[in-house]
């Protein structure tokens, strides 16, 4: 009887109960959510050893997601969807042409603006190519896009500029 009593007590508080407010989405996320497209993030990257009295070494990579919404929900990302752009030092991605190829044999150049980084975040930065298609690359906000850790490492991913598909 007291487990009748207990499963009615706990349905009627689930029909009743209200969803659980989710942190606001800034106006950049939903528009990528809205288009739930491909896209490509070029990024830097540090890896930290615990008790290593070295700095921590840093890298420049750009990532691959075949949706947005995976981007943005911190879903990991798969090892055939990023390369190395430069090792040991961050890139300089304004003013140049980075390109690397990523274990799927698709190369992947961007060709950042040299004034990019002086431009307000979201705006307008310059353009890639993954010899299919064309993309839009747009400076980021340098939020922290992949993080990943063991018991004495860690490695942490800022995204630099991010590009959506013409």
């Amino acid at each position: 009887m007291k487990i009748l009593a207990t499963l009615a007590a706990l349905l009627v508080a689930v029909a009743t109960s209200k969803p659980v407010a989710t942190a606001p989405r800034t106006e950049a996320q939903a528009e990528l959510d809205k288009r739930d497209t491909e896209i490509v993030y070029l990024a830097n990257c540090k890896h930290l050893v615990s008790g290593c009295p070295s700095p921590a070494e840093t890298d420049s990579y750009i990532f691959y997601y075949p949706a947005s919404a995976a981007a943005n929900s911190g879903q990991p990302f798969s090892s055939d969807n990023q390369c190395a752009v430069m090792t040991s030092s961050y890139a300089w991605w304004g003013n140049s042409s980075l390109a690397c190829t990523f274990p799927t044999n698709v190369r992947f150049s961007a060709h950042i603006d040299a004034d990019a980084q002086s431009g307000p975040d979201y705006s307008w930065a310059g353009w890639g190519s993954n010899g299919c298609k064309n993309w839009n690359c747009y400076k980021d906000n340098g939020r922290t896009i992949i993080t990943t850790s063991g018991t004495e490492w860690s490695n942490s991913c800022s995204s630099v500029y991010y590009c959506t598909p013409q």
